[in-house]
C-alpha cells in the first residue's frame, strides 16, 4: 500500500462539495466512476483530495447511519473514493458543515441560535447546545472508524457563529461573569456589557472546538482536523485549540488580493497551513454566474499562496451527484505541474524578517456588530498589505500576540488604518520600540489620532469632509452638451510630494511637528496652501513615520501610482531591505524566504486586473520585465540560481550588496543564493 502524506506534509491539494440536498433530485453516485478518481490522482498527482460529506444544508453525501443521509444512493460513493485514494497513495479528507447545519436546526429549534428579535438564525446552532455531542462528534467519528479517512475540513465555522439570546444563554452568561442585565439584552455597542457578551460568545466556540477536536484526537490520534478559517484573519489570535493545521478558502472575486493578506495572517502562526482558492467566479457584475477562470489566474493565486511557505489547493465544484467534474479537473495538469516544481524552493520556508504590518485582533472584534467574528475592516489590513506587496517590501503579516513577543527583529513596523484603537500596552510596545531605534509607520487618520493622544510627539489635525452638496461630479461651466447628472456626496482633497504631480484622496488629517521631515502636502485645490499629509521625524533612537489619510483602504477602492511612490519613498527613508527592487517595469512582490538554510528570494508578479469588477477571466497577466534587484549579504556568494529553471544569474558584488538582473518574471520564479 503507497504510503500517504499526513496535512503538514501536503503541498497540492484539490477540494470538491457540492452542499447535497434532496431538493436537487438527485441519487448520489449515479455518474461516479473509479477510473475519473483514478485519472485525478494519476494525472494531477494531489498529495490530498477533499470531497463532500456534509454541507451546509445538513444532508450527508454519503450512507450514513447518523439519520441525516441523503435519500437515494447508488452503492456507496465515499467507500469508493476511499478504495481508490487509498490504493494511489492519496490523503482523503472530509468537507463538513460543522456550526451551520440547516436540516439539524429544522428539526431541533431549540438547539439553533436566537436573534434579538426572537426569531432564529437559519442553520446556526448554539456552540453550547447538543447538536456536537449528538451529530457532529458521532458522524466524525463514523467517518473516521468506517472509511478510514485522514482528516476533516470543517466549514462553516467562526464565520457563521452570532451571538445567541435564547433566555437561558442570557442567564449562563449573568452566571458565568457576575454580570445583572437588569432585562436587557446587549444587542448593540451601545447597549451596557455588550462586548463583554461578544467575548463570552467567543470563549463559547473555543470551548465547542476544544470538546470535538480533543474528543476526536482520543479516540483517533491521526485523524487530523481543522476548523475553516479559525486562528486566521477572521480570527487573528494566538492558536489555542490542538487542531492540526489552518486553512481557509479565498474570496472568489479577489482571490489574488485575499491570498496575499490572508497567507500572510497564517504565517505568523507557524504551523501547517494552507489556502484555498476557488477555480471559478461566482458573479459577472450584479449577475449570479458561475464561470472557470483560466489557469494563468489560478497560477497566480497559487504563486501568492506558495511564496509565502503554505501549501495551495484547488477548488472544483462536485456534480449534483458527487461525481467530480473531469472537464474542470483535467485543465488543472499545469497548475498541478507549476506548483510542484517550486516546492523545494519555498514550501514550508519562513519569512526572513523585514518589515511587519500589524493586524490587530483588539480593533478587529470591535469591528464584530452581528457576527463574533467577521471581516469588519478588512479592507483597511489587505490594501495596506497589497500597496506594500506592490512596491516591492518583503512583509509579514503580525497581531497582537505575535508582535508582544518581540520587535527587534523587525526593520520596519506599519499599524494601518484603525477603526478603535489599540490596547494600552501594544501602542506602548510600538512606541518603545520606536524609541530603541526601530521604524514606525503609522497610516491613517484614526491612527495618527490614536497615537498622538497617547504620546506620539506629532499633533495631528482633522481635516473637515469637504462635502458639496447639489454639486455635480463635474462642473462643465454651463456646456450642457456634456451631461454629468450624478451628484456629489463630497469633494477629494488633492496631495502631492512634489508640487508637480497630484493624486486625490478622502478624509485626511494633516500631522505637525516641529522637527518633522514633510513627504506629501495636502490641499482642497492645488490652488490652495498645503498642509502637511505625511512627515517624518525623529523619535529616541529610531524614527515615526505618520501619514494622514487611509491610503491603504483606498488604494485597494482606487489604486494610484502617487499611493505607491509615497509609501515607496517614505519607506526607504527608513531602512534598506534585505532584497532591494533596483528596476522593474511592472509590480514584482519580493519575499524574503529562508528554507533549509538558504535564502529563497521568491518574485511574484503583481500585474493584473485583479480589483477590476468587470475583469471575470483573463487568459493573460503582463509579465515584469527588466528587472534589476540587489541583495545585502555578507560576501559575494557563490552562485545565484534562478528557479525552477535552474539557470545561473550574473551578478556583481559592491558594497554589501549582489547586484543581479531577471529578464522577466511571468508569474512566480525563484532566485537560490548559494553561499
Amino acid at each position: 500500500m503507497k504510503q500517504r502524506k499526513t496535512r503538514a506534509e501536503s503541498f497540492f491539494g484539490i477540494h470538491c462539495d457540492f452542499h447535497a440536498k434532496p431538493s436537487k433530485g438527485d441519487t448520489i453516485g449515479t455518474d461516479l466512476k473509479e477510473e475519473d478518481i483514478r485519472e485525478i490522482c494519476r494525472t494531477l498527482k494531489p498529495d490530498f483530495i477533499q470531497i463532500d460529506c456534509k454541507g451546509h444544508p445538513g444532508w450527508a453525501s454519503y450512507p450514513t447511519k447518523l439519520g441525516n443521509a441523503m435519500p437515494h444512493f447508488v452503492g456507496d460513493p465515499l467507500a469508493l473514493w476511499r478504495r481508490v485514494t487509498r490504493e494511489e497513495g492519496v490523503a482523503l479528507y472530509m468537507h463538513y458543515s460543522g456550526v451551520y447545519d440547516i436540516k439539524y436546526c429544522n428539526e431541533h429549534p431549540e438547539a439553533c441560535t436566537m436573534k434579538p428579535d426572537g426569531t432564529l438564525d437559519e442553520g446556526t446552532t448554539r456552540l453550547d447546545s447538543k447538536y456536537v455531542d449528538e451529530l457532529l462528534i458521532p458522524q466524525l467519528c463514523e467517518l473516521a472508524e468506517v472509511y478510514d479517512i485522514d482528516g476533516v475540513w470543517i466549514d462553516g465555522e467562526c464565520w457563521r457563529v452570532s451571538p445567541d439570546y435564547h433566555p437561558e444563554t442570557l442567564e449562563k452568561f449573568e452566571k458565568k461573569t457576575d454580570i445583572d442585565l437588569g432585562g436587557r439584552a446587549p444587542v448593540t455597542p451601545e447597549d451596557p456589557y455588550f462586548y463583554e457578551y461578544m467575548a463570552y460568545h467567543r470563549e463559547l466556540f473555543l470551548a465547542y472546538m476544544r470538546h470535538y477536536v480533543d474528543t476526536l484526537h482520543e479516540r483517533f490520534p491521526k485523524l487530523q482536523i481543522c476548523s475553516n478559517w479559525a486562528f486566521s484573519d477572521y480570527m487573528p489570535e494566538a492558536v489555542s485549540v490542538n487542531v492540526d493545521y489552518l486553512s481557509g478558502d479565498l474570496d472568489p472575486k479577489h482571490s489574488y488580493h485575499s491570498a496575499r493578506y490572508a497567507g500572510r495572517a497564517l504565517a505568523q502562526q507557524n504551523f501547517a497551513w494552507d489556502l484555498m482558492s476557488w477555480n471559478f467566479r461566482i458573479t459577472i457584475g450584479d449577475r449570479n454566474a458561475c464561470i472557470s477562470k483560466h489557469k494563468t489566474q489560478i497560477m497566480q493565486e497559487a504563486a501568492a499562496v506558495i511564496a509565502l511557505g503554505g501549501a495551495y489547493q484547488n477548488y472544483v465544484m462536485q456534480n449534483n451527484d458527487g461525481s467530480p467534474q473531469m472537464h474542470e479537473l483535467r485543465n488543472l495538469a499545469d497548475l498541478g505541474e507549476f506548483v510542484r516544481a517550486r516546492k523545494d524552493y519555498c514550501f514550508r520556508g519562513k519569512a526572513v524578517h523585514q518589515a511587519a504590518l500589524l493586524l490587530s485582533n483588539y480593533d478587529r472584534i470591535r469591528q464584530c456588530t452581528t457576527r463574533i467574528y467577521t471581516r469588519a475592516g478588512y479592507k483597511r489590513v489587505m490594501g495596506m498589505t497589497a500597496l506594500l506587496c506592490d512596491i516591492g517590501q518583503s512583509l509579514e503579516i503580525i497581531s497582537e500576540h505575535t508582535l508582544l513577543k518581540g520587535t527587534d527583529a523587525y526593520k520596519m513596523i506599519v499599524v494601518p488604518e484603525l477603526s478603535y484603537g489599540l490596547e494600552k500596552e501594544v501602542i506602548d510596545a510600538l512606541l518603545t520600540y520606536a524609541k530603541e531605534g526601530g521604524a514606525l509607520m503609522l497610516t491613517g487618520k484614526r491612527t495618527c489620532e490614536v497615537f498622538a493622544e497617547n504620546g506620539a510627539p506629532f499633533t495631528p489635525s482633522p481635516l473637515p469632509e469637504y462635502f458639496a452638496p447639489g454639486e455635480k461630479a463635474y462642473d462643465n461651466g454651463g456646456d450642457t452638451g456634456h451631461d454629468t447628472s450624478a451628484a456629489l456626496k463630497h469633494r477629494n482633497y488633492v496631495f502631492t510630494e512634489d508640487n508637480k504631480y497630484y493624486g486625490a484622496l478622502f478624509s485626511p488629517t494633516s500631522p505637525a511637528a516641529e522637527n518633522a521631515t514633510v513627504l506629501a502636502e495636502v490641499a482642497h485645490t492645488v490652488t490652495e496652501k498645503m498642509q502637511p499629509l505625511a512627515i517624518t521625524l525623529p523619535y529616541g533612537k529610531g524614527s515615526i513615520t505618520a501619514i494622514g489619510f487611509d491610503i491603504g483602504s483606498q488604494y485597494l477602492e482606487g489604486a494610484q501610482y502617487l499611493h505607491r511612490s509615497l509609501i515607496k519613498n517614505a519607506a526607504d527613508r527608513l531602512y534598506t531591505p534585505l532584497c532591494r527592487v533596483e528596476r522593474a517595469l511592472g509590480l514584482v512582490e519580493i519575499v524574503c524566504l529562508e528554507k533549509d538554510g538558504k535564502l529563497m528570494l521568491q518574485l511574484v508578479n503583481g500585474n493584473g486586473r485583479h480589483t477590476d469588477p468587470t475583469s471575470v477571466s483573463e487568459d493573460f497577466i503582463p509579465p515584469v520585465v527588466d528587472v534589476k534587484l540587489s541583495i545585502a549579504l555578507p560576501r559575494a556568494p557563490k552562485k545565484l540560481v534562478l528557479q525552477p529553471a535552474g539557470r545561473e544569474l550574473a551578478f556583481t558584488y559592491e558594497n554589501g550588496r549582489a547586484y543581479f538582473e531577471v529578464d522577466r518574471v511571468n508569474i512566480h520564479d525563484i532566485v537560490e543564493v548559494v553561499e
